[in-house]
């Protein structure tokens, strides 16, 4: 099996990263991490599925080694993000035969593959879909009005951001109990990228003002692009803390829901065999 290496991509405002696992002749799976985190944090998943598929996996704008500038005060949906994928897909040698991301990633995918002619496969893992009113709301023409209303984005602005080195940044997160479920080998995969060197020491690749953003920016319409898209997207739901709210306006659209038992809302890194293996059965069960 091939080892993973970076490639990078040249967007209209600047370079995206990607981790890939190349195969050559195999099919194509581009993946989308969550958000607040990078494409090498799923690499114990990842890897799991290099002996089928081409991976590339993308660090998303603000987020691993991508460079492509950021607003928080501007950011209002994650069209942005799609449409950060839909350039990737564009410079792939040929068509990706599998798109699949995790919660961010998951409905930026979604929203890039309902502006392809002819989209693939999806298979998305715990897609934040929220009732239609959040939506609505995030779509108030004059300001946001779920600014400072998310809990997640308020813990996300008071995280803590700015270690000496790595090796007290890791010692940190290790104490954490938010990480305990985690496989082995995940967390430090996610430090690997998920941090960057400052004049200070290092501090976290995805800053925390983006991260919030992203949390209270869901002006993007879902439930448009499911329409699109229809029985092309399978989603996974955890047991536990699912972000898949509206699961009544997917089943409508002909999304296709397995539910998996015994994990949280990260799931690829609490079970990435697990999770690797969904993704298989979804690309199999759709194959030819």
């Amino acid at each position: 099996m091939t080892s993973p290496e970076y490639r990078e991509f040249e967007l209209a405002d600047g370079v995206m990263s990607a981790r890939v696992w190349p195969h050559a002749g195999a099919p194509v799976m581009v993946f989308a991490h969550a958000n607040g985190f990078c494409a090498r944090a799923y690499d114990q998943m990842l890897t799991l599925l290099a002996d089928r598929f081409e991976i590339i996996a993308v660090d998303l704008r603000g987020h691993g080694r991508t460079r492509l500038p950021t607003d928080p005060e501007a950011h209002r949906s994650w069209d942005i993000l799609a449409a950060d994928l839909r350039a990737v897909y564009d410079q792939l040698p040929q068509p990706p035969a599998l798109l699949a991301g995790h919660s961010m990633g998951a409905i930026s995918t979604l929203l890039a593959a309902a502006q392809m002619p002819d989209s693939p496969t999806l298979a998305l893992v715990e897609p934040v879909v929220l009732p239609l009113s959040f939506s609505l709301i995030a779509r108030w023409p004059w300001h946001n009005p779920l600014k400072g209303r998310f809990g997640l984005a308020k813990l996300a602005r008071r995280r803590a951001d700015g270690w000496p080195d790595r090796a007290a940044a890791a010692d940190r997160y290790r104490r954490h109990k938010a990480f305990a479920s985690w496989a082995p080998g995940v967390l430090e995969d996610y430090l690997a990228d998920g941090l960057v060197e400052d004049a200070n020491g290092v501090r976290l690749a995805c800053d925390p003002q983006w991260e919030a953003a992203n949390y209270e920016s869901q002006g993007h319409d879902v439930l448009r692009a499911v329409r699109v898209v229809g029985g092309r997207a399978h989603v996974l739901r955890v047991e536990h803390g699912s972000t898949v709210v509206n699961r009544a306006g997917l089943e409508r659209r002909g999304v296709k829901i397995d539910v998996m038992n015994g994990v949280g809302h990260l799931a690829p890194m609490e079970a990435p065999q697990r999770v690797a293996a969904w993704i298989a059965g979804v690309a199999d069960a759709t194959a030819g």
